[in-house]
């Protein structure tokens, strides 16, 4: 099992160091380990820009769905393709869900491993290890906030998968993000799909983010409007704050921005809600000492 187990990872490693730079490849990421069967859909789309271009800076991108299903094209696909073209590398998951009959730590356990494969392999794509950030929308900015609140624990572990490099992002992007599972504020849907029906206090607030920040986070982007009708606001109000308690260095932006252009644009042009992206972008590069 082990041989077989090797080579598998082996092939795997091979088709990714072979992607062409500006190009689209999607792999399991789960592929050459003992669980592949049951995380199949787990899978990450590679897209690099042009070698002229490429700042060495690398996201994971995140979409959202409420933990039950994903808007790949709306804020994966079309984020990603922007991204690439202002030199930044960028790898979509497609990550497990409760519409799959998956809760946590499935997501976090898929996030993670992504964060892994992209830091082994950093430089068959042209990429700086330490660059690499995620980013996420709705659940998937939650998602990211785990990655940087918890990347210490190894939620891969329960899987048999160890690692011998930090699963700390050296960035976090969170647009119109859930954070709390509080009942004031938390958006019910995503705390069900992620937690299950019957979770704990303790459960709760683990995953409730604003009650977990961390000195030694990584700098995050918030990007929020209050006129969000999906995700209270406040979500993002009470991270800022918690954020700023801790010294966390971060910016946040809070729009006036009402109806569905308060939630789920992506990056489509939305009322005045067009433009944050670029925003995302001077600031991840100004992270990154790259101008």
């Amino acid at each position: 099992m082990a041989k077989q187990v090797s080579l598998a990872f082996l092939l795997l490693f091979f088709s990714i160091i072979t992607v062409p730079l500006n190009a689209r490849n999607t792999i399991k990421i789960w592929d050459g380990t003992e669980k592949s069967r049951k995380q199949k859909k787990s899978e990450l789309t590679i897209s690099v820009p042009e070698k002229e271009k490429n700042t060495g800076i690398s996201v994971i991108i995140c979409p959202g769905g409420s933990y039950y299903w994903l808007d790949m094209n709306n804020e994966g696909f079309s984020v990603a393709k922007y991204l690439n073209k202002q030199g930044i590398a960028t790898f979509v998951l497609r990550y497990r869900r409760a519409l799959y009959g998956n809760h946590h730590p499935s997501m976090i356990q898929d996030l993670q491993r992504s964060i892994q494969l992209v830091k082994e392999n950093a430089d068959s794509y042209g990429i700086q290890p330490e660059k690499i950030g995620v980013m996420g929308f709705s659940a998937g900015g939650h998602l990211s906030g785990i990655a940087a609140e918890y990347f210490d624990t190894n939620f891969m572990h329960g899987l048999g998968i160890e690692t011998n490099v930090s699963l700390k992002p050296a960035f976090v992007g969170m647009i119109y993000p859930v954070v709390s599972m509080e009942d004031s504020i938390c958006h019910k849907k995503s705390r069900k799909n992620l937690l299950g029906k019957h979770f704990s206090a303790e459960q709760a607030k683990l995953m409730s983010l604003e009650q977990n920040v961390r000195e030694d986070m990584p700098p995050v982007f918030l990007l929020q409007c209050t006129g969000d009708k999906t995700v209270n606001y406040r979500n993002s109000v009470v991270f800022d704050k918690a954020l700023t308690e801790k010294n966390v260095r971060h910016q946040f932006i809070c729009l006036d921005e009402n109806g569905h252009g308060g939630h789920g644009f992506g990056i489509r042009p939305n009322g005045t809600a067009t433009g944050w992206i670029d925003e995302f972008v001077k600031w991840v590069k100004s992270m990154n000492n790259e101008q």
